[in-house]
This record gives structure tokens, sequence and C-alpha cells, in this order.
């Protein structure tokens, strides 16, 4: 029966077991080493750069938070591809002594052998059990002999550590000796503050909200103003730049005006300023000046707010009797003065504020502001604006704050005249009536008085030398009419008038006007007569009457001497046949026949107005007379019904035939047949009108020799009162004789 041999030892010796773990470790340990090196190069690398561009650029928070998200993925990367990938790797002895192998000769395989059979001790019974323990002595003998420090090339370690270090070791000794430069580094870069870096020169800009926009009217300028602190330490920069961009592409840059020169340590701060004009689109700018700079601003153009239509709700005065009506407003608004205005606008945009200024016209200026709060959540584009009454010319500039915080780039203006009510238009004439009166006279009064708004009284306004002035009512109904027709008369018998004194007479009248200074009050012509007795009224009229009839003496002398010119006119043949004829066998209109018969037509025409203008001056002293109550049947007979009325019959009748036959005969002058005929008839109608002429220029002759009789009359009665008063004179002194 055969027997087995035991199976080899095939355990590692301590001695190996204690070689690969020692190599183990060291490898791990190098691992750890250049993982923390290079994960501290990164950091600090990040840390360089990015304190160097955010302190050179100032780097937006967008810029920053993308270098602090690529340092993090840096840094996780080279944790994981250096430190964490390779510290996961198994490292099993016999890829160890694989390592020990290939740098140390010596082994000559030896090592591998050993570790291989203690990993497969079942593979060791296939060997010769005395060549594996003279191989595992050899293994031995050889491990007493292995450096581990040969195994690694320190080299690059030593490098990346040292270049950890330096980075580190620069960062930790800007720590130390800057700590605010760190500080705001790390605010910046790690918390993302929008802190700016601490400089020498500090510039700040006004005017604009913490994202640094400012809404601009579209058209408008812009004053960019910004300060440098002059505080001392801080430098002031001698030029500060603007650079700008606009939205189409374009871009610009521009010194700012430095307003004066402040040193570091005299004032708070330097200014500068820039206007941008007519800005129509938006910008975006920054400020440059020292080592300072300041952005992005931006400039948001947006409308300027104005009003698009405006209308006035007008309440007029009570006494106008007016319905309350809207206006459109077009230029200059004329209304009547009193009348309560409502203003009433529409904007184009949303507003928050009006401001009114109120120009009168007499240069004050008042204002007033507006604050308009919306109402149900909707914004306010429309406003109101009450003007209890409109008593004077005015002008209302309204000055618009839009919910952007733009206000208008002009006032609107509204104009408003105060229309003041006019007096009533008194047109009344004192009719048949001339500069004299009779105590006991009548003052006839026609004519319409006209107003606006309604008459509300009418009077007589008589004024008699240094009395008081009396006020006295017409004898009509007066009842707020627009007009009124006025055929009134005024007795004087009632004032108590002597002769020698004068009487100022006109009619007055008044409006129903309610406000500060009404009513207002129109007047007609103011006459001025004089009050004579009856006889100095006849008298007067009398010598009207001869001018009268020494003017109508005239026309009837210069219409003879028309006649005869008419007579004169020839129309012969043989005259015919001297004449220059037109080749169409008429008359010229140059011919002297025609011209004389035209002149004579015209010496007729104004006979006729002159003797019309006799007619009605007669047809006058008979109204006179009879309003100063001095007429009688026969004065009436001969001044009405014997020349004035004749007169005008003349005027009505006559006359139109007389120019008809006369027109007829110029027309019918140039044939020899119809003009003896046509002249004849004009001279007969010719002569009758100067018959009937005649007759009542006889009637005037009656007159005339009818008032001297009145006149020798009242010559006769005077004298009579003379010789009867003398006559008592000389009885009361015989009287006061005797009793002497």
């Amino acid at each position: 029966m055969a027997t087995h041999a035991p199976p080899p030892d095939v355990r590692l010796a301590p001695a190996i077991s204690s070689l690969l773990a020692r190599l183990r470790r060291r490898i791990r340990a190098y691992v750890w080493a250049e993982g923390l090196a290079a994960a501290a190069i990164v950091l600090a690398a990040a840390f360089w750069v990015s304190l160097s561009l955010d302190w050179l650029f100032e780097l937006p928070t967008a810029l920053r938070l993308l270098v602090l998200v690529a340092t993090g993925a840096a840094l996780a990367y080279v944790i994981y591809r250096v430190l964490i990938a390779r510290l996961t790797v198994r490292l099993a002895d016999r890829n160890l002594a694989v390592l020990v192998e290939r740098r140390f000769g010596n082994f000559r395989d030896s090592l591998l052998t050993a570790v291989e059979l203690s990993e497969s001790p079942d593979h060791a019974a296939e060997f010769n059990p005395e060549m594996l323990a003279h191989t595992r002595r050899a293994a031995l003998e050889q491990v007493a002999q292995v450096d581990l420090a040969r195994l690694f090339n320190v080299a690059p370690l030593v490098r990346q550590i040292s270049l950890a270090l330096a980075l580190v070791g620069a960062a930790v000794v800007m720590a130390v000796a800057a700590p605010e430069a760190l500080g705001v580094w790390a605010r910046r870069n790690v918390l993302l503050s929008d802190e700016l870096w601490p400089r020498v020169t500090h510039l700040s800009v006004d005017g604009f909200d913490d994202r640094g926009r400012v809404k601009v009217a579209r058209g408008a300028d812009f004053v960019l103003a910004v300060k440098a602190d002059a505080a001392l330490g801080r430098e002031i920069p001698e030029v500060v730049e603007v650079r700008y961009s606009t939205r189409d592409g374009a871009r610009g840059r521009e010194n700012m005006s430095r307003e004066g020169v402040v040193q570091p340590g005299e004032g708070p701060f330097q200014p500068y300023a820039h206007k941008f004009k007519g800005v129509l689109g938006d910008l975006e700018f920054y400020v440059h000046g020292g080592d300072d700079r300041q952005g992005p601003f931006y400039l948001d153009v947006v409308d300027s707010p104005t009003i698009n239509r405006v209308t006035l709700h007008c309440v007029y005065p009570a006494y106008m009797h007016r319905e309350p009506r809207d206006v459109p407003v077009s230029g200059l608004v004329q209304l009547p003065r009193g009348t309560a205005v409502t203003v009433l606008a529409d904007a184009n945009k949303p507003l928050v504020a009006v401001q009114i200024d109120d120009v009168q016209s007499e240069g004050q200026l008042t204002t007033e502001r507006i604050a308009l709060a919306e109402t149900s959540g909707e914004p306010v584009t429309s406003f109101s604006y009450q003007l209890n009454s409109l008593d004077a010319d005015k002008t209302l500039l309204f000055t618009l704050f839009d919910t952007d915080g733009i206000r208008s780039l002009e006032a609107v203006r509204l104009s408003l005249s105060a229309v003041a009510d006019e007096p009533p238009q008194v047109n009344v004439q004192l009719k048949g009536i001339g500069t004299a009166i009779t105590p006991g006279a009548r003052l006839p009064a026609v004519g319409e008085v006209v107003d606006d708004y309604g008459i509300a009284k009418i009077w007589f306004d008589v004024h008699v030398d240094e009395k008081p002035v009396r006020e006295l009512p017409l004898a009509m109904k007066v009842g707020g009419e627009d007009k009124l027709t006025v055929d009134n008369a005024l007795e004087t018998r009632d004032l108590d008038l002597q002769p020698k004194q004068k009487l100022l007479y006109a009619i007055h009248a008044a409006d129903g006007c309610e406000l500060t200074g009404g009513p207002n009050v129109g007047a007609s012509q103011r006459y001025g007569l004089e009050v004579v007795t009856p006889d100095q009224l006849r008298s007067m009229l009398e010598a009207r009457e001869l001018v009268l009839r020494r003017r109508f003496e005239t026309i009837l002398e210069e219409l003879t001497d028309n006649r005869n010119s008419l007579a004169a006119i020839g129309v012969t043949k043989d005259e015919q046949d001297q004449a220059t004829k037109t080749p169409e066998g008429g008359v010229p209109e140059t011919s002297p026949e025609l011209v004389q018969a035209q002149r004579v037509d015209q010496n007729v025409e104004r006979a006729g107005h002159e003797t019309l203008v006799v007619a009605t001056s007669f047809d006058e002293i008979h109204e006179e007379m009879v309003n100063n109550h001095i007429d009688t049947p026969e004065l009436k007979e001969r001044l009405k019904d014997g020349v004035a009325d004749p007169l005008r019959r003349i005027i009505g009748e006559r006359f139109p035939k007389l120019r008809g036959e006369l027109k007829r005969f110029a027309g019918e002058l140039g044939d020899p047949e119809k003009a003896p005929v046509s002249r004849t008839a004009a001279l007969a109608e010719y002569d009758a009108t100067l018959v009937e002429l005649r007759l009542v220029l006889d009637k005037m002759l009656e007159l005339e020799t009818f008032n001297e009789v009145l006149e020798m009359l009242r010559e006769i009665i005077a004298e009579q009162e003379k010789v009867s008063g003398e006559t008592k004179q000389k009885q009361k002194q015989k009287l006061k004789d005797l009793a002497e």
C-alpha cells in the first residue's frame, strides 16, 4: 500500500509578508501625498487666478460664479483622478512581488514564485518540495537586501509638493500681510458679494436704483452726475470717462466735465458731469476714473407723459340761463366771466401726480400739486381740475409725473380768456326833437335794446342843470328779453322845467349780471337839450324854415338850368350829320350830346336826393312842433300837407318818370327820327315836374308870409306887454309919491 508525502509548507515567510505590507503602505502614502499636493495646487492656482482677474477687472457676479464652479469642478476631478481612483485600486501581493522583482533582479523570480505558491497551495503539490524550499530560501536571502525607497521616483512628488507649498505659502503670506484684501476676495469670489475692491480712487454715481437703472423721457437730455471721494488719502482722477453702448451696437466714449478743482482734504468730493443730449434709445455705460470703475448703468428710454385730449365742462352763471356743456379745447378758449370750469384731461400713460401752475393775467403764479391714487388697481390716465369761477384771464400749465418717474418735457398750456359780459346795446335815438325844447315837451325814444343774456331794467336818465340825476322808468314791461323794441316818450311837464335850463337826456338799460361789479349798464347817446319858451322855439323853427326855403329855391334854379341844358341838346338832321358817328350808326360814348344828356340825368338824380332832404327836414320841423305842443292845425296844413307830403309825392312819382324819359332820350339820341320825339317828351315831363315844385315853393312863401304875420303879432303883443309894464310901474311910482 503506497503512502503519500505531506504537502510542502508554502506559506509566506514573515519577512516577505512584512516587506510586501511595507511596500503597500508606502504606495498609498505616495498616492495620498501626490493627491493632496495636486488638490492644493488646484485650489491655490484658482485662488491666485481669481484674485488676479477680479483685482484687475472686478468681474461681474456671473463670471465670478463661473470661476467658482470651474474651480470646484477641477478640484473634484483631481481628487477623483489622482486620489480616490488610485486609492481604490487593490494592491495584491503578486502585483507587489512583480514590482519588487522588476526593480531588484537578484530575486530571479524567487519572490514571485513564493508569493504565487502561497496564494495557490494546491498547485504547489505538483512541484518538488526541495526545489520549493530552495526557492523560498533564496527569496528570504534577498529580502533582507531590498531598499523600498529605490522603488519610488520621488522627484515628481517633490516638485508637486514644492509647487503646492509655494502657492499655499504665498496665499498664507498674503493672508497675514493683507487680511482685508483676502476678506474682500473671499466675500466676492466665495460668497459672491457685490462688495468692491478697495482702491485709491472712489467714484460714486447718483440718481440710479439698486439695479443701476434710471428711466429717461424719449428725446430728453440726461445729466450724469459722478462724485470722486476727496478725503485725505484718496486720489482724485484728472479725467473721468464714460464708455457707453446703444441697443443697436454703437459704442462710444466721452470725457466728463470736471466742475471746479478740489484737492484731497479740501472738500467732501470732486464733482463731474456729462450730458447725454436728446436720448432716443436705451444706453448701457460704465464710468472709469483712476483705479475705479463703476457700472454697468442703464438709461431706459420711455415716452414722456403728455395730455392727449382736454375738455372743459362749463357751468355758466345762473343769470345767463344757459345749460352746462362740454367744450373741446383747441387754442385759446374764451368763456364768459364767472363760468365754473372743470378741466377734464386724458394722458398718454399712467400718472402719479399733476402739477398745475396757475398764471393769472396780472402775472401772479400759484402752484398746486395733485396726487393721483389708483382706483380698483387700475392705473390713472386721466385727471380733472376745478376752477370755481373764471373771473380773469389765466393760463394753466400742467406738468405730468408718470409711474416711470418721468416728468413731462414741457408743461401743457391751457389758455383761458374770461370774456366780460358786455353791457346792453342801447340803440335808441331821440326822434322829432331838436336841440331846444319847451318846458312841456314830449321826448320820444325810438330804437331797440339788445343784450346777450337778457335785459333786466330800462329807464330814462335825466339830469337838469346841477340837480341830482333822476331815473324814470319807461312805460313798458321788461322780463329778461334778449331784445326789446323801444317806442316810448318822456313827458317833461313832470320835471318842472324852466326856460334857460339845460336838460341831459339818455336811455339806460341794465342786464341781470350777478357777478362782482354787475349789473352791467348800457346807455344810448346822451342828448343835451336847451329849455326855451314856446315863442323862442317857434322863432328857431321859423329860421330853419327860411333856410330850407332858400335851399329849395336853389334846387329849383339848378333844375331850371338843367332843363335848359336838355333843351339845348341838338337833335336836328343837320346837327346829326355834323356829329361823328360810329360804324354801326350810333352815337359814340364820347359824343358831346350823349355826355350832356347823361349829365342832365345825373343832375336830376342829385336834385331828387336834395329835395328829399328838404321834405324830411320839414317833417322834422313839424314833429318838433308836435312834440313840443306848439303845433296848430294851420301849421300842420302848411308844413306837412302843403310842403312835406307834396315833395315826397313829387319825388316818388314825378322824378322816376322824368328820369325814365331822360334815359330813353339818351338811348335814342343817335336816331334822328326818335330823338326829337323823346326830347320833347322829356321836356314836357321836366316842365310838369317844375310846375309842381314851384307850387310847393309858393306854399313855402305863403308859410313865410304867415310866419311874418305871426312874428308881427308877437312883436305887437310884446310891445303891449312892455307898455303895460311901464304903465304899471309909473302908476306905482305916482302912488308912492302921493303917499310921501
